[in-house]
């Protein structure tokens, strides 16, 4: 109960900033248009399909992944970086009787929460728009492999962010480490292309690596492109 009044006013504060969240908002949803554009015409010059997906598959991905993007993937590292251990922040938590960690987590859960309402808005804006058809799974057991797989989507998430953000105790420049860490979170994680464009070997790094359990994952789960065995073997890694 006592974390749920702290989520509770944590969220009220992020409703306060929600121009903010707007425009944190805005980054997840102009890359996957102009990304979709870019495959639009690839498939347009191709007339066929791309490594076994068809421009429809492709279009529900860079769908999906507006509001996965926004939902699913924490930005909490600045905080705990620059407010709390470099400007000493973290001092008002010592003394206070629960988690920094969890602390952290619930704050960051009502930013997630706000941008994933207004990423869903867009995508039912869209798809009215231009009449596009979302392909997304209707099996009952499949859509909780979905949440299964989103509630753990966003722990990763938040779990990683929190790493780097406490890197910041050794790192001096901690921006560095911060830019590189995007940069293979955009590469590595499905944000430019579905990990299914990629050579076999670079896929088997990235099944590795936790970034594709942010949001790639999930979305696939989300189109069915997954058998029931295949989601479990998914929710394991994610939970490795």
């Amino acid at each position: 109960m006592r974390y749920f009044r702290i989520f509770l006013l944590h969220f009220q504060q992020a409703f306060e900033y929600r121009s903010r969240s707007f425009i944190y908002f805005l980054l997840s949803f102009i890359n996957p248009l102009i990304l979709l554009a870019y495959w639009g015409a690839v498939y347009k010059s191709a007339n066929q399909g791309i490594s076994g997906l068809d421009f429809s598959s492709v279009t529900s991905y860079y769908l999906l992944l507006i509001v996965g993007s926004a939902m699913l993937v924490s930005h909490v590292e600045y905080d705990i970086a620059v407010e709390d251990i470099q400007e000493g922040g973290l001092v008002k938590y010592i003394l206070r009787p629960f988690s920094y960690l969890i602390d952290r987590f619930v704050a960051e859960l009502g930013w997630r929460i706000i941008q994933g309402i207004m990423g869903i808005i867009v995508l039912i804006i869209l798809l009215s728009l231009f009449n596009i058809h979302l392909n997304i799974v209707s099996s009952p057991l499949m859509i909780v492999m979905l949440v299964i797989s989103m509630i753990f989507g966003y722990c990763i998430s938040f779990l990683c962010k929190m790493i780097l953000g406490i890197s910041a105790f050794w790192l001096t420049d901690f921006r560095g480490m911060q830019e590189i860490v995007d940069v293979l979170i955009l590469v590595l994680g499905g944000f430019i292309m579905p990990l299914a464009f990629y050579p076999k070997g670079l896929q088997l790094i990235t099944y590795a690596l936790p970034f594709a359990y942010f949001a790639y994952f999930p979305i696939v789960i989300a189109q069915g492109k997954l058998e029931f065995i295949q989601a479990l073997y998914i929710l394991g890694g994610q939970i490795f």
